[in-house]
């Protein structure tokens, strides 16, 4: 076969080209610390590269909603601690009251106190946290307790978060489920809601009513005892959640070591890699300026 000037001028251009090509690339390579800059560049990887790179965003919004359903839990679980604390303190008074010994002055003085624990049960039955009723279920921009007696019935409405592929959890209480269900008014005396409770408990005090006041005892401790029930149940939720915290952690880092196998540059190979395409380069046109020939006059040297 006749090779012309003409091939390998073409030839010549061609090869150059490739150089350059391969040059520019490995250039890229260093500039962004990443062997993938263009799907071209390893369309495999670039497939599995936007793969980790769902899975990390998914796997940060999980996170996201683990550390905002602790947070409310957090939340729950010292406002059950406080209710705990003031109930203990009724009991406290009730049995005070119900030695026989009390007289109905001093039984008066502990309605007193008695009514007192009563407007803050209902302090904390109105609980905001970030802004939103915490006990009215999914009606957080409602007032939960707002009547006189306070036996308002709440939504029952369970809060979800998804905190982790194919996990969701409830992160709230109902007011129902800690105060204990509605009652009309006229039905206190067979009712463990606490706000019935305490209305009945201060009118027996009043009334100096003994059988009243060991009633208001036993439906104290039936309450407490639901509360603990519930306050253990919200322990295990946060216990649940700081597990999976951990674990969407691990996660989260084992993602981002296979995205950055996939996509990251080996920076010593790739300047090796950069040096020998240079060399190349150099050598090319050094070729190129002997084998091309600008004139007919380079000719007659």
């Amino acid at each position: 076969m006749r090779v012309t000037q003409s091939m390998m001028n073409s030839n010549f251009l061609s090869n150059l080209s490739a150089n350059n090509v391969r040059l520019s690339k490995y250039q890229d390579m260093l500039a962004t610390g990443q062997r993938l800059n263009k799907p071209s560049d390893d369309p495999v990887g670039v497939g599995y590269a936007m793969r980790y790179d769902a899975q990390i965003v998914r796997n940060q919004q999980y996170r996201d909603n683990v550390n905002d359903a602790k947070s409310h839990l957090d939340f729950v679980d010292t406002t059950i601690s406080q209710t705990n604390d003031l109930l203990k303190r009724v009991r406290e008074l009730a049995l005070q009251a119900a030695n026989g010994a009390n007289s109905a002055e001093s039984r008066q003085a502990i309605s007193g106190e008695i009514e007192q624990l009563y407007q803050q049960m209902n302090t904390i039955g109105n609980t905001q946290h970030n802004g939103r009723y915490v006990f009215n279920g999914q009606t957080t921009d409602l007032l939960p307790y707002s009547g006189s007696p306070m036996y308002d019935t709440t939504d029952d409405g369970a809060i979800i978060y998804q905190v982790s592929e194919g996990v969701a959890m409830q992160v709230n209480v109902t007011g129902n489920q800690l105060f204990g269900a509605p009652v009309t008014p006229g039905n206190e005396t067979t009712s463990d809601n606490v706000f019935a409770i305490l209305k009945t408990l201060k009118d027996d005090l009043v009334a100096n009513n003994d059988a009243g006041i060991s009633a208001s005892i036993t439906k104290l401790d039936s309450r407490m005892k639901n509360l603990m029930e519930m306050w253990t149940d919200v322990g295990a939720r946060a216990n649940r959640l700081d597990v999976l915290d951990n674990r969407l952690a691990d996660l989260d880092l084992n993602l981002q070591n296979l995205l950055s196998k996939t996509i990251d540059a080996d920076i010593p190979e790739t300047i090796t890699k950069l040096k020998m395409a240079e060399s190349v380069q150099r050598s090319s046109l050094e070729t190129g300026a002997r084998v091309l020939v600008p004139t007919l006059v380079d000719f007659l040297r």
